[in-house]
């Protein structure tokens, strides 16, 4: 079945937009499914840099999710989610590094390349897995809790 959309085939045989990049992952809000789905488009068409952006922007997106205030810093939202246990310690230097490619992205003239987006992509996939996803999953498991009788 044909998905009725054009692709254009480049130098190389390439076709344009290219299959996306990382998992589909269930179980996560509207905001940040609009975001992680963007971050995925944008590595189809080879924009690494915009890829960059909005897998930095994710971050912020999980941790207002989480009830963190917005209009805070980037710093907040990691020390955020680490302090309300979503990054573990062995995640937070991968965690940094999605905020620092982010950032890089956004303010420097080089761009990023394929491999290093692809990797940040990865990073935020399985941040995605860990807060997200996961509890989904075990949700389709776990058996429904009895209600109490009601004290008379």
């Amino acid at each position: 079945m044909a998905c009725g959309r054009g692709t254009v085939r480049g130098p190389a045989e390439a076709s344009y937009p290219g299959p996306l990049f990382g998992p589909t992952i269930e179980g996560l809000p509207v905001a940040v499914q609009s975001a992680y789905s963007e971050a995925r488009n944008c590595l189809s068409v080879n924009a690494h840099t915009a890829a960059e952006m909005v897998c930095r922007k994710i971050l912020m997106h999980i941790a207002a999710d989480k009830g963190a205030d917005e209009g805070k810093s980037f710093a907040y939202y990691i020390d955020f989610l680490q302090a309300q246990g979503y990054i573990t310690p062995p995640m937070k230097d991968w965690v940094v590094l999605i905020k620092e490619h982010g950032n890089k992205a956004n303010h420097r003239l080089d761009a990023p390349d394929k491999e290093q987006a692809e990797g940040t992509l990865q990073f935020t996939a399985q941040l995605l897995r860990s807060v997200y996803e996961m509890g989904h999953i075990a949700g389709r498991f776990a058996k429904p809790r009895q209600q109490s009788p009601s004290a008379p």
